[in-house]
């Protein structure tokens, strides 16, 4: 592991880090949030967001919230990584391969009805996103990976649920692409192994990350279902480490911090 480098910290944004979603925060979770994310800059943890949102969105978000700049942005669901300046990181960009037909995938999916695609702000030249009414079945999320990949073989499909509409988002990207794909590259950047990277998630998105060996975390917030889904996965996931915490938000990822015995930050008091 790289001197000085104690852990990779990488965490979701929207119901995550960011207590943006229909479910209360206790007291004072912004504020240890945000103390949190000083102390380990400070300490000299590498810090990743990862997130669905495109780079402009994703640093709202964090301004809004008043979150410390981290050292790397991976946003549309890992498909683009950039340095904390914004600048799109080279080497990643190259691994994706060539950028998605979007009118090839758009008559391939004409077969599939109800589905429409997001809107062009949410697109990325290595993501193409979709709604669908409902939470996609498995048999339906196979049929979809059966259009698309008569049109390129080597594409993945990204699926999670809208809390608030309870639709189906569903995102298709290159097999080389994702979000545990991005933070294994930025690990591996740092010299640092699985067992020393974090992630924390609250997303049927984030599942890839948090069950791909690293210490995994679901925010006490995440859908009930999910958790379950989870779980049954990590029981059958060789390597698979998952925590499920039981507070929300940032206090979710201070409770998992702990448990994995990572870090001890000295961010006030707990929630009660």
């Amino acid at each position: 592991m790289t001197d000085g480098v104690p852990f990779l910290f990488a965490t979701d944004l929207d119901g995550t880090l960011l207590p943006n979603t229909g479910k209360h925060a206790a007291t004072g979770c912004l504020e240890r949030t945000q103390a949190l994310l000083n102390e380990l800059r400070e300490r000299g943890c590498p810090i990743c967001f990862v997130t669905g949102r495109y780079l402009f969105l994703a640093k709202h978000g964090a301004s809004v919230f008043r979150l410390a700049r981290p050292d790397w942005w991976v946003c549309n669901v890992g498909t683009e990584i950039y340095h904390q300046d914004g600048t799109p990181d080279s080497v990643w960009l190259r691994r994706l391969g060539p950028e998605l037909d979007r009118n090839a995938l758009s008559l391939a999916l004409q077969a599939i009805p109800k589905m429409a695609p997001q809107e062009g702000r949410k697109q990325g030249p290595h993501k193409f996103s979709w709604y669908y009414p409902e939470p996609a079945s498995w048999a339906l999320q196979l049929e979809i990976l059966e259009c698309i990949r008569a049109v390129r073989e080597d594409l993945q499909l990204v699926g999670s649920v809208e809390e608030s509409s309870g639709r189906a988002l569903l995102d298709i990207l290159p097999a080389a692409a994702g979000k545990a794909k991005a933070v294994a590259y930025l690990a591996e950047q740092h010299g640092v192994p699985p067992h020393r990277t974090f992630f924390a998630g609250d997303s049927g998105n984030d599942l890839d990350v948090v069950l791909s060996g690293v210490r995994g975390l679901l925010v006490g917030n995440t859908p009930e279902a999910l958790k379950e889904r989870a779980r049954r996965l990590a029981a059958e996931r060789k390597g698979a480490e998952l925590y499920c915490a039981e507070a929300y938000y940032g206090d979710g990822i201070l409770e998992g911090l702990r448990y994995y015995g990572l870090w001890a930050p000295n961010t006030g008091d707990n929630p009660q």
